[in-house]
């Protein structure tokens, strides 16, 4: 079972970006921040088992229906996952809530791929590059998402993006 975590900015495009992995909507993206409170998990029917209450996260509650309780997990089951493989839309890493900046580290932690979303207002903010360092510390596999960012901007953003992933030893992100 592979758990990929997408976590990042206030903002980003982060449930927005999991509806269209999955190919349908399973989370709520808002206006209002922070928006995810509740993390959704979303995976296949035949996986369910290995996201019961005794194995990933265990101080979640869970639950099947959309939800503001930031101790509970949402799963959510679809066959447009493929087996073994499931998407974590995690809290804001940046929130102005700080119960979501735990949970969104708590869930990123146990993610084996980090997809880390960000936008060209954010992607220089100093508290998603802290999440960053903990990744690489741990040696998660990390991809970027530079999302919401003007066409015209998108060329010296990603550049500069990409040399702040080098120097912060990210650079195979």
């Amino acid at each position: 079972q592979r758990l990929t975590g997408v976590g990042g900015s206030t903002g980003a495009g982060k449930s927005t970006l999991v509806n269209s992995l999955v190919g349908e909507r399973v989370t709520a993206p808002g206006l209002l921040r922070p928006t995810t409170r509740c993390p959704v998990l979303v995976h296949h029917p035949d996986d369910a088992k290995w996201f019961g209450q005794d194995r990933l996260l265990p101080g979640l509650k869970r639950t099947t229906q959309a939800s503001d309780d930031q101790y509970s997990i949402q799963l959510v089951a679809t066959k447009k996952m493929k087996r073994g493989l499931a998407v974590l839309d995690a809290p804001d890493v940046d929130s102005v809530d700080e119960r979501n900046r735990e949970l969104a580290a708590e869930l990123l932690n146990c993610a084996d791929l980090w997809l880390f979303v960000t936008s060209s207002a954010r992607y220089a903010d100093q508290v998603p590059w802290e999440s960053l360092k903990t990744a690489a510390e741990r040696s998660a596999a990390v991809a970027v998402v530079l999302d919401r960012t003007p066409e015209d901007a998108i060329q010296t953003v990603s550049t500069h993006l990409a040399r702040m992933l080098a120097a912060r030893g990210l650079k195979d992100s």
